[in-house]
């Protein structure tokens, strides 16, 4: 089985778009398995688990970012962007050739303190993976274009 996911640059992914509140994704995606509060220097964001993803709210209750884990489904996880299309994996090489395959402007985040990242600004896109795993993702962000904006 796999789950389609449209990109909206910027704007949000699937059926879920920056600036919904937290009711209207849980009137679409039902409740979280669990939910918690962060945030930096004040956690006063709200984060909904739904298992392979997470919806990140702030701290006035609108969606800013949806995060995705694709080690934790057994589902292909695909991400339609125009005429492309890519499946989320574990793998930073297919990540990388994917995301290229959306985007000419892909960039190594120098400034990552726990793990390495590349990032595209055209797209709201970053994803992480550790610096001690050779290969693995470990999550893929779509963000809204005010969400990395010191707060």
């Amino acid at each position: 089985m796999s789950k389609k996911y449209e990109l909206f640059p910027n704007k949000g992914i699937g059926e879920l778009f920056f600036g919904m509140t937290r009711d209207e994704v849980q009137q679409l995606l039902g409740n979280p398995i669990s939910s918690i509060k962060y945030g930096f220097p004040i956690q006063d964001s709200i984060l909904d688990d739904y298992v392979f993803f997470y919806t990140m709210f702030s701290n006035k209750g609108v969606l800013e970012a949806v995060e995705f884990f694709p080690q934790y489904t057994k589902e292909k996880i695909i991400w339609n962007y125009g005429d492309s299309s890519i499946q989320l994996t574990a793998n930073r090489e297919t990540m990388l050739e994917g995301l290229n395959s959306f985007t000419d402007d892909l960039i190594k985040d120098e400034d990552e303190d726990a793990s390495e990242c590349y990032y595209s600004k055209k797209l709201g896109v970053k994803f992480f993976y550790p610096e001690d795993e050779e290969n693995d993702v470990l999550s893929v962000i779509v963000y809204a274009p005010h969400y990395y904006d010191e707060k």
